[in-house]
């Protein structure tokens, strides 16, 4: 049986495009990040945000860019007030300044190049 060169430039083409395709197209990975407040809010004062950022082996990802957001959910109140610090070893401190006592949700957003941005909000209540 013989095989047309047709088709072998056809099969040569299908595979070369495959790996093409494959080396140009990339995908996010997901990225895993635990937040901690280090004690609890108080309405007088900084809200320390403690952040660990790690890929999906437990590699620590220090190369994220990262926005913190605070706003009262019992009334129409926002923090601008917002520090974010790179510690190293995947660790970022976040501090929010929440100048009222009452109920609070804490946005953090995480984005690094390669990989998937993630959010992650947080119900405090602040003392």
């Amino acid at each position: 049986m013989h095989v047309r060169p047709f088709f072998w430039c056809l099969l040569v083409c299908s595979c070369l495009g495959a790996l093409i395709c494959a080396a140009l197209v990339r995908t996010a990975a997901p990225v895993i990040m635990q937040l901690q407040i280090e004690q609890p809010p108080r309405a007088v004062g900084w809200t320390t945000l403690e952040l660990h950022l790690t890929d999906p082996q437990g590699l620590p990802n220090d190369e994220a860019q990262i926005v913190s957001s605070a706003r009262m959910t019992s009334m129409e109140m926002i923090t601008h007030q917002s520090q974010v610090k790179a510690v190293g070893q995947g660790i970022y401190i976040a501090r929010l300044h929440l100048y009222m006592a009452g109920p609070w949700e804490i946005t953090v957003m995480a984005h690094a190049e390669g990989f998937a941005s993630l959010n992650q909000t947080v119900l405090v209540k602040v003392m």
